[in-house]
């Protein structure tokens, strides 16, 4: 007598179908989903693509980041297990670089500030600004190692692809609090 037992992976890759993603979600740990209402309880982590390359003003920018910022709301109620989001965003023709970042960065605090208190649990809110990423497969295990974390220092924190191609997100992001 076989059992088939399937385990949810960790990881629900949803939002925008980036290339740079293509490799997270085919990764083992991950599994693609097309909204936030397919993700399950099983999933622990999230990482949710957002293309911005098409924008034409900071207004769009606003709207489809404070989007993005509903879609945790509702992830985070919805999932008691939830401890990672990772927002993995192209880059924009609307914002200078620095701009971005600090712009994103300003979201990802707010996002977890929001969430510990509606939901009174941290959940680590990361972004990366993958628009120049040129390997997949290390941004996977980027983005793999970082949601299984168990703890960071960093609550919200938004970096660059060039930064985590040579270090790991936890060290930038303990880095960045210290």
């Amino acid at each position: 007598m076989s059992t088939d037992v399937r385990v949810t992976p960790p990881i629900a890759v949803i939002g925008d179908p980036l290339d740079c993603l293509t490799a997270m979600r085919s990764a083992p740990e991950a599994l693609a989903v097309d909204s936030e209402h397919e993700v399950t309880c099983g999933h622990r982590a999230v990482v949710i693509g957002v293309d911005i390359t098409q924008l034409r003003n900071r207004r769009q920018l606003r709207t489809v980041l404070r989007d993005t910022e509903l879609q945790c709301v509702t992830l985070a109620g919805r999932l008691r297990r939830l401890e990672h989001v990772v927002l993995a965003e192209s880059d924009s023709p609307v914002s200078a670089d620095e701009s971005l970042l600090r712009t994103c960065d300003a979201v990802a605090r707010r996002i977890h500030s929001r969430l510990e208190q509606a939901y009174a649990r941290t959940i680590i809110i990361t972004a990366v600004l993958i628009g120049r990423c040129d390997d997949g497969a290390r941004l996977a295990e980027r983005l793999t190692a970082r949601v299984r974390q168990r703890e960071c220092l960093d609550g919200g924190i938004a970096l660059r692809w060039t930064d985590i191609a040579r270090a790991p997100i936890g060290d930038l992001g303990t880095n960045a609090y210290v």
